[in-house]
């Protein structure tokens, strides 16, 4: 997410670091320099002083042959702050089972990440009819997924062209491909209380979801509920899930409230 405001100071080396770190996830735990540039865009030498940089202050860790990376334990140190979401993932877990046992599905939380909805819960039914490698972690982008989806029907019109806008510039193909879709899928929250994405994302995959937080909350979040087409062929199986999430969002919102006072 980019908050940058006029003649506001950046220090570049430090976010082109984090950039390097956000490229290890799971599936992706050791990358060498000429991956991580093609994944940031940076020139490989620069990535490579990244590394070696970071590898310094024990934030990254090199294989004997010194090629490839993986995250180091002074990355651990980066997560304290954010153990008050950790709590509300907690909390939300025994809510997201019920919702993927009674759908055979996936139920998860996610919050945004740049262009991305980062999961940062997610149960699934061993029921379920279409499993996905998505857990905790992974990241999905905003403008072709069901959460992100759920993400911008819960912001204000503004607020939503912006974040629009930047993930076009982020990936102006795929923005290209599924904006009406998107669009459109969006206009239905008012009138049904979720959004569907359909076969979008992925096909065979539907996803019911909706906003946990308001527009104001410096740490959004979302629900969602997802699971193989044919089991929310039915609108009204759809709309049933939709309501478990608000019933969901309903005892959680506290939580997020007492976040955001803290």
């Amino acid at each position: 997410m980019s908050d940058k405001k006029p003649g506001q100071p950046l220090v570049t080396a430090l976010l082109r670091g984090l950039a390097v770190l956000r490229c290890f996830d799971h599936g992706r735990e050791r990358l060498g320099s000429s991956e991580i540039a093609r994944m940031t865009g940076l020139p490989q030498p620069t990535v490579w002083r990244l590394c070696k940089t970071l590898e310094h202050g024990g934030y990254l860790t090199a294989d004997q042959e010194g090629a490839r990376f993986r995250p180091g334990l002074a990355v651990l140190t980066l997560g304290y702050s954010a153990l008050d979401t950790l709590e509300l993932a907690e909390l939300a877990r025994p809510m997201l089972e019920e919702i993927a046992a009674r759908f055979n599905a996936a139920a998860s939380l996610s919050t945004r990440e740049g262009t991305s909805m980062l999961y940062v819960q997610r149960t699934e039914s061993p029921q379920a009819f279409l499993k996905l490698n998505v857990r905790a972690g992974s990241q999905v982008p905003i403008i072709s997924s069901g959460t992100g989806w759920g993400y911008l029907a819960g912001l204000q019109p503004e607020q939503r062209k912006q974040v629009m806008q930047e993930c076009r510039k982020a990936d102006p193909a795929l923005h290209r491909r599924v904006e009406k879709q998107a669009l459109a899928a969006i206009a239905e929250y008012p009138r049904q209380g979720y959004v569907t994405n359909v076969d979008v994302f992925f096909p065979g995959l539907t996803t019911v979801s909706i906003p946990l937080s308001s527009p104001a909350s410096t740490t959004p979040f979302v629900l969602i509920c997802t699971s193989a087409t044919p089991v929310f062929a039915d609108l009204s199986v759809r709309a049933e899930a939709g309501q478990a999430l608000m019933q969901a969002a309903q005892q959680l919102r506290p939580v997020i409230e007492r976040l955001e006072r803290e």
